[in-house]
């Protein structure tokens, strides 16, 4: 069955700003009635954990800090922030002079105001090296900055986060986007599974201390027998009603064994209730743990989370921690959820790839926008378990990408969908894997497919409906990260 539909809804600049500036005190993701806008915002500090972000520091390097005194200022009085700004007078000519005063020097954010006539900076980007911190250089010669942008390509040829301003305004703009509260700062996860030790996706190499550091997200780790051990108590009722929403909005449902149907929505009802209790905006579980076994721990939640995401919870598959951040970005980002999914090939000479998994949202168009029809049937056809194959449209822009291991660049492709695999409850992988293929699998057109191999972050993609790449990008500067990607983000044609 082919498709065809298009999505054009950008988010700007402007609206990143907002978003940015509203993160810490309110959800940028509106639900759909059922999740309160406590639950994707902050909430109170659980004992044992960092505290609140401290008071930011911004570094000015500059040949004549008396005549910034006034544009100093201006940093100062940003709105939304709260920004400890010092100025140190140097000579760029002396590059030793400049290393020393950034090791003797704590900042946050690094701002370079560039003299104005210069021949060369001679080994300065060398000296200076591969900083940790973002970085914004100010050229005051806009009409003449051959000089000026050869020092900036050679501090991100370093590994420098870096921008380059050609106006005071612009300046003004770049360090707002660095001060304000990061993005998901304070914004609470919760995986259930072993810390950091997913079944299909572990990542050992990250703590709860390390994805605060690098993200602001504030995640704790829980026993999944803590949580079947609540669903005992789910609210049956509720259950019940979810049940007959999922059936009634069907266009069919095939093969759904009553109880693993009615199970599955208890598991949403009370995910949904430790949500706002607790002001939760992700959960994750492991569920590869137990969806294979003859006796599961807790029921397949493939449902469960695709409700949680249409109502602007990160519901993230496999505990697979690295793709519930990326969700969480993407998510908050663009508004939109995401369809968290396995890459399952790439096709170079063609330049696509094959996109699957069993747990996609209905308003990837948006929560204002009509949701997007689908089919129930059982888990890859094994008779137990639920799962949605949402009808996604043939020619739909989107984006998908996500966090390296060391969450510290993301990658982000554009593309578009060509095809998609329909009645995938009989429709079989060619390499015979578990059966059948998931339940929404589809082929995505992407430029440069060589380049994109050579950047997986992982297992998991995350993909959005539509082009959001200004916006991310900039909340990745935000975040003091690098941002991967092909020379061109315009969708290729179907």
């Amino acid at each position: 069955m082919r498709k065809r539909d298009r999505s054009d809804i950008q988010v700007g600049r402007r609206d990143f700003l907002k978003a940015t500036t509203m993160a810490s005190v309110a959800a940028t993701l509106p639900g759909a009635g059922l999740i309160s806008q406590k639950s994707a915002g902050a909430s109170t500090q659980p004992a044992g954990q960092s505290p609140g972000p401290r008071k930011k520091k911004l570094l000015c390097l500059t040949e004549n800090p008396k005549a910034y005194e006034g544009f100093l200022e201006k940093l100062r009085s940003l709105p939304g922030t709260d920004l400890q700004v010092s100025s140190v007078q140097v000579n760029f000519q002396k590059p030793e002079d400049i290393v020393r005063i950034l090791h003797e020097q704590k900042m946050d954010v690094l701002l370079m105001i560039l003299s104005r006539f210069t021949f060369s900076f001679g080994s300065l980007y060398d000296a200076m090296g591969d900083l940790d911190a973002p970085v914004i250089v100010l050229s005051t010669n806009p009409e003449l900055i051959l000089i000026d942008v050869n020092l900036v390509a050679s501090l991100r040829g370093n590994g420098a986060n870096i921008r380059f301003a050609l106006s005071q305004d612009q300046a003004l703009e770049l360090a707002k986007l660095l001060v304000s509260p990061r993005i998901l700062e304070d914004r609470r996860a919760v995986v259930y599974g072993k810390p950091f030790d997913s079944a299909s996706v572990p990542a050992r190499n990250l703590t709860e201390d390390k994805v605060y550091q690098r993200t602001g997200v504030r995640m704790q780790c829980r026993p999944i027998e803590e949580l079947a051990s609540l669903l005992k108590n789910a609210d049956e009722g509720a259950a019940r009603k979810e049940m007959e929403r999922w059936r009634k909005e069907a266009i069919e449902v095939i093969r759904v064994p009553e109880k693993d149907f009615l199970d599955v929505c208890k598991l949403y009802v009370l995910l949904r209730s430790i949500i706002e209790k607790e002001g939760l905006a992700a959960v994750s579980i492991d569920c590869l743990s137990f969806t294979m076994n003859p006796n599961p721990a807790l029921p397949h939640p493939c449902l469960a989370f695709a409700r949680l995401r249409d109502e602007g919870i990160t519901a993230a598959c496999e505990a697979d921690v690295c793709g519930m951040l990326s969700s969480m970005l993407l998510e908050t980002v663009t508004r939109k959820p995401s369809f968290m999914c396995n890459l399952m090939s790439a096709d170079i000479q063609k330049s696509k790839i094959v996109l699957s998994h069993c747990v996609a949202p209905l308003k990837l168009n948006g929560s204002n926008a009509a949701p997007l029809k689908y089919r129930l049937h059982d888990y890859h056809s094994r008779g137990r378990g639920v799962v949605p194959e949402v009808d996604f449209p043939e020619g739909q822009e989107v984006i998908a990408g996500g966090f390296s291991k060391d969450l510290k660049s993301f990658s982000l492709w554009p593309g578009r969908i060509q095809s998609q695999v329909m009645q995938t409850d009989r429709s079989s992988s060619s390499m015979g894997l578990m059966g059948n293929v998931c339940s929404n699998t589809m082929d995505v057109k992407i430029p440069d497919a060589g380049r994109f191999l050579q950047n997986v972050p992982g297992i998991h993609q995350i993909m959005l409906f539509g082009n959001f790449v200004q916006a991310i990008g900039d909340a990745l500067y935000a975040m003091n990260m690098n941002l991967v990607g092909p020379a061109d983000y315009t969708p290729p044609a179907v």
